[in-house]
């Protein structure tokens, strides 16, 4: 399997970065009829966040955007490509975040996600997450920063 490797995204990723977001998305848009487009404003969070992209043979297989907000780095959105899951790629991207978040002072990372993304809340779990608040169908997870 070919290199990946993660560089900062800019303005010129947004297209490629839509693609990507949409086939990581696929299923989960086909299945949860109230999911928001996961693919809005794109263009604007990689110029105002902190946005980084993975990229395999030049392709964009990855994205995570994240910024400070009070005492946390939220992650905005997050985003594997089908053809690179599996392969502990959502890990690096998450690892990406810590980094960045250290010596911010921020003391934990936050991302929001539907509670019917099973498979979704698993893996953060998995990768150390616990559920702070569940709102409807939206639960709110986070990860303490050492």
């Amino acid at each position: 399997m070919p290199e990946i490797i993660l560089r900062r995204a800019s303005a010129a990723d947004t297209e490629a970065v839509t693609t990507c977001i949409a086939a990581a998305y696929a299923d989960a848009l086909r299945d949860i009829p109230d999911l928001p487009d996961v693919t809005d404003g794109v263009g604007d969070d990689i110029v105002a966040h902190q946005a980084w992209v993975a990229t395999q043979d030049e392709d964009i297989v990855g994205f995570i955007v994240f910024d400070q907000v009070d005492s946390a780095v939220m992650i905005f959105n997050l985003a594997v490509s089908p053809k690179a899951q599996g392969a502990g790629l959502a890990r690096r991207l998450i690892e990406l975040a810590e980094q960045e978040a250290n010596g911010t002072g921020a003391t934990k990372l936050r991302l929001r996600t539907h509670k019917l993304m099973r498979a979704t809340v698993s893996m953060y779990h998995y990768l150390g997450w616990h559920e702070k608040e569940v709102s409807g169908k939206t639960i709110l997870m986070e990860k303490e920063l050492y």
